[in-house]
């Protein structure tokens, strides 16, 4: 059984219109299993796919465990269970974008840290990665630090030796 429960979190669908009020049900997992009430807070980023319950054998979570740390997991938006818009017309896929995905992370952590007492670790591999780098630098009053594998931190559009 895992230690992880699921829940979902109340986020905004547009986090730059102040006038836009609309929100979404945002998925995440939460577990306590080696948080003393004093070790830090870590959150893995999921990336473009259905988030599920973590696997805790993976490298983040033994070091993690070490630490004590509390642990969140969040699914992106559009991905799974958190999805913003009933239908995905090309309208609401505007939506569907990194600076709302790590305005969503911010929105998050502000309130799962309200006191902000707990240091932040965001995590996450791949796209996840860049998130973690990006929110770090754009962030730094919400995480301490990020731990990004193989973050695409400079994306290239037409990228096509990718596959060679």
């Amino acid at each position: 059984m895992s230690a992880f429960k699921e829940g979902k979190f109340i986020n905004l669908v547009d986090h730059f219109n102040y006038q836009d009020d609309r929100t979404y049900e945002q998925r995440y997992w939460a577990s306590d299993q080696y948080w003393d009430g004093s070790g830090p807070l870590f959150i893995y980023i999921c990336g473009e796919y259905r988030c599920s319950v973590p696997d805790t054998r993976l490298y983040p979570f033994m070091v993690g465990a070490e630490h004590n740390a509390r642990f969140l997991v969040l699914e992106h938006r559009f991905y799974g269970d958190s999805q913003p818009f009933a239908t995905w017309e090309l309208e609401n896929l505007g939506y569907l974008n990194s600076q709302q995905a790590l305005a969503d992370l911010a929105y998050f952590i502000g309130i799962m840290n309200l006191d902000n007492s707990l240091q932040t670790l965001v995590i996450g591999g791949s796209y996840p990665g860049a998130l973690s780098a990006w929110f770090r630098e754009r962030y730094p009053h919400l995480a301490v630090g990020s731990w990004s594998s193989s973050g695409v931190v400079q994306p290239v559009i037409d990228f096509w030796k990718f596959d060679e």
